[in-house]
């Protein structure tokens, strides 16, 4: 007796089945002509044998004899009225079946405790059709993901359908974020956060933005997405600045939205909430000069440590020196002293050497923005204390994020995305890219389950 356990299914006399079918396909199919075109073979038949199981398996499960009622979720008795045929979207293909159909004598809506007890939604996508098939399109775009689905699959899907199941998921992560609002200021729950959950010994949150291309607007095609992260990282800074850079964040949690920054304020704090940053020991925050992140931190994290991303902070210098100095020579000795400067947290040098070189004459002096926004940000920019302290300097994180969000997906070749689609495709990668998809697929109405 062959017996093989998988996924907690055993399968017995695996060897008789699997002879049956050979014989089979050896009558339909004739001798192949190499391996691929047998393993092609034998997946197409492998889904047909799936799709006759599928519906003799939901047979079994209806069973024979119906009740004559059953109870609907108005409360009141559901009357039986007969047998009603369906159709299922799955990973085998369509597969039809037959359940029992009532009426229910109080609101008048039909019950079928079948599609109830399985989570079956009748001529959509099965459950885990519509997961799989959200994870593709989390991935690339549509029309190419429906081509590279099939291939694997062999499940034919049009990218029509593909953008759904993506966007169902991000329809579910707006659930959950607006769950997340209102319990962010339930004070029972704050209350108990605060006697339950460990505090947090460090924690980081990252805010910065990209540009996605919506419809709607033709003088301001461009939209900001916004993307915040939460973080733990591991690792130090160099102990210069051209040194071997070390730090690994981990334990990443992603989030965007599309909004002004006032409202990604609430979601910036009910993110926050879950990764319990109000309790953490340490709060840091990394970000460039933007005023929306530093207004967002100062409101719902005034004692966290706020730090301008050194790469950042660095960027300024350069523009300054080419303007300044004709000789190449004399302008890398320049931005390494004055680069040098910024490293040791001796800001009124790095001011001093940039106010040299104010032009008020010229337009978009870069010198002048240099020393505005060495100025405003200063306070910022304690980068020896810092790396005392072990602190992560660079906001890579938010920035990859920004790049495997906006970049990757939202900026794919002739992507004009309608405003509301842009934002649920966006947060639905966001939680692909956060380790949430299956947190996601479990919360999905039609994946509920009886008790």
């Amino acid at each position: 007796m062959d017996k093989t356990q998988s996924g907690g299914f055993k399968v017995e006399n695996t060897t008789g089945l699997g002879e049956m079918l050979l014989t089979q396909m050896a009558g339909t199919v004739g001798q192949p002509d190499s391996a691929s075109e047998m393993e092609q073979e034998l997946r197409r038949a492998l889904m047909g044998l799936g799709r006759v199981v599928m519906r003799l398996w939901l047979a079994r499960l209806e069973g024979g004899y119906p009740a004559k009622t059953v109870k609907c979720e108005c409360g009141h008795e559901a009357q039986y009225v007969r047998q009603r045929a369906a159709r299922l979207h799955t990973m085998f293909g369509e597969v039809r079946y037959r359940r029992a159909y009532y009426l229910c004598s109080g609101c008048h809506g039909g019950v079928y405790p079948l599609d109830k007890q399985l989570g079956l939604r009748p001529n959509a996508m099965s459950a885990e059709l519509e997961r799989l098939a959200g994870m593709m399109g989390v991935q690339m775009a549509f029309g190419k993901g429906s081509q590279v689905f099939e291939e694997l699959t062999l499940v034919s899907l049009s990218d029509q359908s593909l953008d759904k199941a993506t966007q169902a998921y991000g329809e579910e992560m707006e659930r959950q974020e607006a769950e997340w609002k209102v319990e962010a200021h339930d004070e029972e729950a704050l209350a108990r956060q605060e006697r339950e959950v460990s505090r947090p010994l460090r924690l980081y949150g990252s805010l910065d933005g990209t540009q996605v291309h919506t419809r709607g607007e033709k003088e301001n095609p461009w939209r900001e997405l916004k993307i915040g992260a939460w973080f733990e990282a591991r690792g130090r800074p160099p102990s210069k600045p051209d040194g071997q850079w070390r730090i690994c964040a981990h334990n990443v949690t992603l989030y965007t939205d599309i909004c002004p920054a006032e409202q990604f304020s609430a979601l910036v704090w009910a993110t926050g909430m879950q990764r319990h940053a109000h309790l953490a020991r340490e709060l840091i925050f990394l970000g460039d000069g933007a005023d929306w992140i530093w207004n967002i931190v100062e409101h719902h994290f005034p004692h966290a440590v706020q730090i301008v991303d050194w790469f950042h902070a660095c960027q300024y210098i350069a523009p300054v020196a080419q303007v300044a100095f004709k000789d190449d020579a004399q302008r890398e000795r320049w931005i390494e002293r004055v680069t040098t400067a910024l490293w040791k947290g001796r800001l009124d040098k790095v001011i001093a050497a940039c106010r040299k070189h104010v032009n008020l004459n010229r337009q978009d002096d870069p010198a002048q923005k240099a020393v505005t926004y060495y100025t405003n940000n200063r306070h910022r920019m304690d980068y020896p204390t810092y790396r005392d302290n072990g602190y992560h300097i660079g906001s890579g994180t938010v920035e990859s994020a920004a790049k495997q969000i906006g970049t990757q997906r939202m900026k794919v070749p002739g992507a004009i995305w309608n405003l509301q689609s842009a934002r649920k495709v966006a947060k639905t990668r966001a939680a692909f890219l956060s380790n949430q998809w299956h947190d996601l697929a479990a919360r999905r109405t039609h994946l509920r389950r009886a008790a």
